[in-house]
């Protein structure tokens, strides 16, 4: 995957339009592999020498809104800006005469919204500061931030909306819906991590809208990424036992279904897995634990 994400990035005026979307889709694949990758890989470790480490990862893809995505995603860096710098700025002396006087001089509700938004903008630029001192962190946090406030402002209208129509927030197919806009949300603003240039991400983003070219999809291109057909099937694999071990761990934690088999069958597929670290992890093609993703951070 690291191979295909690499050439679409080195060659921005080669791939645009389409390429931009399997660009947001690749990356989307690698980080979450690599991010909770790692993170399994030092809980693991972590537990072998009695150490009990918190979940990092709660099934992000899932989430229906930006808000619950940052619950699930990085759960614990999340839980540091909120707990250090969010609520001792939203309690500071500051923010409360802030509040005091935005109520004044805007009203009661306008008013008591300033210093929370102010309060949330801070935090998403220490975010994105907190990934790396550059602009396109910078940007891709405060655009996190705006998100989020944007999001609040239009809550009661989304209440409306599901008051008027109480069966659509169940439909499967509504909540299919929100997932996805949540996931291609989260991928556009990853863009600026791929690029790092902010002029450059947003006239590739531009590009899916601009330049029409859907056939690489069939006509054979994306095997010009670096990847050949069997390449792009172990990812299909690998997707699918992510894919199939998220679903079955929302009630149940895999590893405690997996301790509930009968020993023959707990063993073998122990020793599967061992088996697919040691073809598809360690000596995989390329293989150096330093380019984790996660070690930038």
């Amino acid at each position: 995957m690291l191979i295909a994400v690499n050439a679409l990035i080195d060659k921005p005026e080669e791939y645009r339009g389409m390429y931009v979307v399997l660009l947001m889709l690749f990356y989307a694949i690698e980080l979450y592999a690599d991010f909770t990758g790692g993170i399994d890989i030092t809980i693991g470790v972590a537990e072998a020498l009695g150490i009990t480490l918190k979940e990092n990862f709660e099934r992000p893809y899932f989430s229906k809104n930006i808000e619950e995505y940052w619950r699930r995603w990085h759960i614990t860096m999340g839980t540091w800006f909120r707990d250090y710098i969010f609520y001792p700025l939203s309690i500071s002396d500051f923010m409360q005469k802030l509040s005091k006087k935005s109520r004044e001089k805007l009203g009661p509700k306008l008013g008591k919204k300033i210093p929370v938004y102010l309060a949330t903008i801070i935090v998403w630029f220490a975010t994105g500061i907190w990934h790396g001192a550059s602009w396109n962190f910078i940007v891709w946090g405060l655009l996190n931030g705006f998100v989020i406030i944007i999001s609040q402002e239009l809550s009661p209208l989304y209440e409306k909306f599901h008051n008027r129509f109480p069966k659509i927030g169940g439909n499967f197919f509504y909540r299919g819906f929100t997932v996805m806009r949540t996931f291609w949300l989260m991928c556009a603003l990853r863009l600026l991590d791929c690029y790092r240039d902010v002029p450059l991400t947003f006239g590739m983003f531009g590009s899916i809208f601009t330049t029409f070219n859907g056939k690489i999809l069939f006509d054979g291109s994306i095997s010009q990424l670096g990847l050949e057909i069997h390449d792009y099937i172990i990812i299909l694999l690998g997707c699918a036992l992510m894919l199939t071990v998220s679903l079955i761990s929302r009630k149940k934690p895999a590893r405690e279904r997996l301790d509930a088999m009968p020993f023959p069958v707990r063993s073998a597929l122990c020793l599967l897995l061992f088996l697919a670290i040691l073809v598809f992890g360690a000596y995989g093609t390329g293989y150096d634990a330093s380019q984790f993703i996660y070690n930038q951070f």
